[in-house]
């Protein structure tokens, strides 16, 4: 078995849902399943069928109706949240995806009364977290207070007819699996330089096999995704190493009226900020991808939106992209190979070599 593992460079919404997509829908690369762990506070944006799709526990790769999906040992539920979403996953594909869907036995439900503990502890407000209890049943787990809100030692999955597994053993058979890692390596609770404004787990590479129980041998590529301008959530979550902008400067660069971002699973209106060569460094150092995809680059300038292949850029739009593609590759050593222009997994340009 080898795994590709999908990972945030920087602090979150980079937009991995559309590279899920992109990958499991590419005609050269089959994936047997695909993993997903410490889910429930981060959300991903998938496009099915011209139709967005906000995932907060349910892998991206459902869009491949032949990929077994999986919540892996690191998992975290909310069982409210995990129904809704196969309900709204099963009418959108037609087919009832439990058929398909898998937890590991290991996984965590995150109760209420976790998400009562970080309301009383006003973690929203002193440090920027979605406040939804997934650290707060973290440190049970740590705890070894968990019980009985493992997936094993509950008859709830049952009750739903959900298909619980030994993710480990049951991925080792298999071909070629795709790990989507959640929030940014910038966010990692021991190598981000911004601590305490992080999150409670470590979501370098490392950190994500870890937690899907894959051994480092075991790793085919690591794809990893980054902004043109990087993202906090909104209030007092924390510096980057980069200015930070309004979003009337992204308007004026983008040379269109560019709605403000919210984060999927708060709705707070997103901070958005430069750039920082310094942070992507420690990225590279921690993650090392194999394969780069750049975000967000109609953010760049005028003519870049929704275009998906280079010969579709005017000569002004063409010097901008290709001036920071170059920056980029030539300062950090790298090639980058997706640049991302819109929404869709479709809104791409494969660069060159």
């Amino acid at each position: 078995m080898k795994a590709d593992v999908i990972v945030d460079l920087q602090f979150g919404s980079t937009g991995k849902g559309a590279v899920a997509a992109y990958l499991v829908s590419k005609r050269n690369k089959y994936y047997d399943a695909s993993l997903r762990v410490q889910s429930i506070q981060a959300g991903h944006t998938v496009y099915y069928r011209g139709k967005p799709y906000k995932m907060r526990t349910i892998p991206c790769a459902w869009v491949n109706p032949e990929v077994a999906l999986i919540l892996g040992p690191g998992a975290f539920i909310d069982k409210e949240l995990l129904l809704r979403e196969i309900d709204m996953v099963s009418e959108a594909t037609g087919a009832d995806v439990r058929d398909r869907l898998f937890l590991d036995f290991r996984a965590n439900y995150v109760l209420k009364e976790d998400a009562d503990l970080e309301g009383q502890l006003q973690l929203e407000g002193i440090m920027g977290s979605t406040a939804h209890g997934a650290g707060a049943s973290l440190i049970r787990k740590l705890w070894r207070k968990s019980m009985p809100s493992r997936v094993d030692d509950d008859s709830w999955a049952r009750e739903h007819k959900l298909r619980t597994c030994d993710s480990i053993r049951m991925i080792e058979p298999m071909g070629s699996v795709l790990v989507e890692g959640c929030q940014g390596s910038m966010l990692s609770v021991h190598t981000s330089p911004y601590y305490p404004y992080v999150t409670s787990r470590e979501c370098t590479v490392s950190g994500i096999l870890s937690e899907c129980g894959i051994a480092p041998r075991d790793v085919g590529e690591v794809h990893g995704v980054f902004r043109t301008l990087p993202i906090r959530v909104g209030g007092n979550s924390g510096p980057t190493g980069g200015r930070e902008l309004s979003w009337a400067e992204v308007n004026a660069r983008a040379g269109r009226e560019v709605e403000p971002e919210r984060t999927t699973v708060t709705n707070r209106v997103r901070r958005v900020f430069e750039f920082s060569d310094k942070d992507f460094e420690l990225a590279l150092i921690t993650n090392r991808p194999d394969r780069l995809y750049m975000t967000f680059a109609d953010y760049l300038g005028v003519g870049i939106y929704g275009r998906r292949a280079l010969c579709d850029l005017g000569p002004s739009a063409q010097n901008v992209l290709m001036g920071e593609v170059v920056r980029i590759q030539q300062r950090h050593r790298v090639h980058i190979d997706w640049v991302g222009t819109g929404e869709k997994a479709e809104d791409f340009i494969e660069m060159p070599e």
